[in-house]
């Protein structure tokens, strides 16, 4: 028995040895299969080899840049130095309110400055500086207190008067012979002389506006009229001749000239002209279809007032005045 164990002991030491070379091997092999399974759970990924064949690359979209609508430009034209052109020409009646035109007529054109009222939704005022007649240091007012004190919305210098200015004057400084009737006290200054030839006159009164050639004519009621020489244009005809006859050099020559125009009765205007003479003045009305035309007194009494300002002007003080009032 202790033999047999001795053998079987002395078997195992040399089994184990013999065996020693195995364990060895197995135990090599055993931790490469460990690395393989972790390196199999955990690749490392290497990159893609290159394809052989080249890919083409995508062509870029080309940007569409809109073309831009082109603009007119108006060639500025060069500076000629010469006057600027005139605006066409017309005749016939101008619309309410104020108008500046160039006027055809027979004799040519020329430039103008129209104030057309519609009587009927106005009327016509006249007033005096003084409060009756006059022959020497008459009152005159500016023309805008003629049209503030009549509640006024235009108005125009009157008569002919004698400036304190003119050497001439001394002895009648600022009066005037033509009859004016005052609108605020309801009397004519210088009635007495209606009597006197060649004098037209303008005068309003229920019906409207009227024109007589001869203001000794003048057989009625008013509430406005004034009295002046010489008279344009009666009935629609030129009552001045191709010699202007009857007038002073200075009513001959060319220059501004002022007009008080009936065109109906309902319809009154106010025309200044520039470098006209009389003949020509009246031809103006005739072109603008007035009917009867007066002549107002120019010069230095040359005002228009319109809206709250002065169209032209305003000149000397007035002793009288024709305003337009609501």
């Amino acid at each position: 028995m202790d033999i047999l164990s001795s053998t079987m002991g002395s078997m195992r030491q040399r089994g184990m040895i013999h065996l020693l070379p195995v364990f060895i091997v197995l135990a090599v092999l055993s931790a490469g299969a460990i690395f393989t399974v972790k390196n199999n759970i955990s690749p490392t990924l290497s990159p893609p080899e290159p394809s052989s064949t080249p890919v083409p690359s995508p062509s870029a979209t080309p940007t569409v840049i809109p073309t831009a609508t082109p603009v007119p430009v108006t060639p500025t034209p060069p500076p000629t130095g010469g006057p600027k052109p005139e605006p066409p020409a017309q005749s016939g009646p101008p619309g309410a309110g104020l108008t500046s035109v160039n006027v055809a007529t027979e004799k040519g054109n020329f430039k103008a400055s129209i104030l057309m009222i519609d009587l009927n939704g106005a009327k016509m005022v006249t007033d005096t500086g003084n409060d009756g007649d006059c022959g020497n240091d008459c009152t005159t007012l500016p023309l805008k207190d003629y049209v503030a004190r009549n509640n006024g919305f235009a108005g125009v210098n009157g008569s002919y008067f004698c400036p304190d200015a003119y050497p001439e004057c001394s002895g009648k400084k600022n009066s005037f012979d033509f009859p004016v009737y005052n609108s605020r006290l309801l009397h004519w200054n210088n009635q007495g002389n209606l009597f006197w030839d060649n004098r037209a006159i303008v005068y309003f009164d229920g019906t409207g506006a009227h024109y007589l050639q001869n203001a000794k004519d003048f057989n009625g009621s008013l509430s406005a009229g004034i009295v002046n020489y010489p008279g344009l244009l009666n009935d629609g005809n030129v009552q001045i001749d191709d010699n202007q006859s009857g007038l002073s050099d200075k009513q001959k020559a060319k220059g501004t000239k002022v007009g008080l125009g009936v065109s109906s009765n309902r319809n009154i205007m106010v025309v200044i002209a520039q470098n006209i003479n009389m003949q020509e003045f009246a031809h103006v009305f005739k072109s603008l279809g007035a009917k009867g035309a007066l002549n107002l007194d120019t010069g230095g009494s040359t005002a228009l007032y319109y809206n709250g300002s002065y169209i032209f002007g305003p000149g000397r003080n007035l002793p009288n005045a024709i305003i337009f009032s609501r």
